[in-house]
């Protein structure tokens, strides 16, 4: 049985942030990157996010579970809001190359 390798190349132009996830949203600071995709990783808790030129996260919003992460397509210059939905927890955000 074969593997498949999946390689992830994180933007060098972006330093990924880490974030305490809170029972009120936050905000990452504006994300650039050009290949417009981002990784978002969660610990200990799920979170919600949601993308936007100022946005505001919710219990509506995409839910990310925990101990997980996923791959977005985003436009480059755009935030991430996130909130947790109980525990503790935190949200890593990467550009990707």
């Amino acid at each position: 049985m074969s593997q498949i390798l999946h390689i992830t190349n994180i933007d060098p132009d972006f330093a990924p942030e880490t974030h305490t996830l809170g029972a009120t949203s936050a905000q990452s600071s504006a994300i650039n990157t050009g290949s417009g995709l981002i990784r978002i990783a969660v610990k200990g808790t799920h979170a919600h996010v949601a993308f936007g030129s100022n946005p505001t996260a919710d219990g509506e919003n995409f839910l990310i579970n925990a101990d997980t992460s996923e791959i977005f397509s985003f436009i480059s210059g755009q935030k991430v809001a996130f909130i947790k939905t109980s525990g503790t927890g935190e949200i890593n955000i990467s550009a990707l190359d």
